[in-house]
């Protein structure tokens, strides 16, 4: 599932708000045997990520990015050494499914719910604060050198593969500020 981008013109109440992590979208499977990683473009990363195989035989689908470090913007350039040495760090923010069950179709808040409860070993669960506490959660991701947040609407079914307005990308404006000087010095 991918984010619009955007706060949302309703009341935040009925959202939650998640630290962005800068770093490479992935997926992480496990049906029984070694966990595998999958990057959002189809690449097989799984000897890439070995701390995840702590997961090997359970049988779970795991949404969520692949960080260097803190996952901060200044960490991100450090990536693709981390994954070259066996050092990113998997960080999960959504689990469309566990054992024989599908979850797509329950809301967030329940989704939620199960990943917080679930003992993973190897991998670090993306906090979650109420939707009315976006300002101080962006200052926070703002003064961490993090990316922004992400709005999830509490209801929200999950849609593999869609982009959805459910789901809000909000930037901090440091973030946009380097984005466009980087673009500016390889023009």
């Amino acid at each position: 599932m991918l984010a619009g981008h955007g706060r949302p013109t309703t009341p935040l109440s009925g959202w939650a708000v998640e630290p962005k992590f800068d770093g490479w979208r992935a997926m992480v499977e496990v049906s029984g045997g070694p966990a595998h990683v999958t990057s959002r473009s189809g690449h097989d990363l799984s000897e890439r990520v070995p701390v995840v195989q702590q997961l090997a035989g359970r049988t779970l689908v795991l949404d969520g990015e692949l960080v260097n470090g803190p996952g901060t913007l200044s960490s991100f350039y450090g990536l693709l050494g981390a994954l070259h040495h066996g050092h990113a760090t998997f960080v999960a923010f959504d689990i469309p499914a566990l054992d024989d069950d599908v979850l797509v179709g329950l809301p967030y808040s329940r989704r939620r719910s199960v990943l917080e409860e679930l003992d993973l070993p190897g991998v670090t669960v993306v906090p979650s604060y109420p939707g009315d506490d976006l300002d101080a959660v962006l200052a926070a991701c703002e003064d961490g050198g993090m990316e922004g947040v992400v709005l999830k609407r509490l209801r929200s079914i999950y849609r593999p593969g869609q982009r959805s307005s459910d789901w809000r990308k909000v930037k901090c404006s440091a973030w946009a500020e380097h984005l466009e000087r980087r673009m500016a010095e390889h023009a």
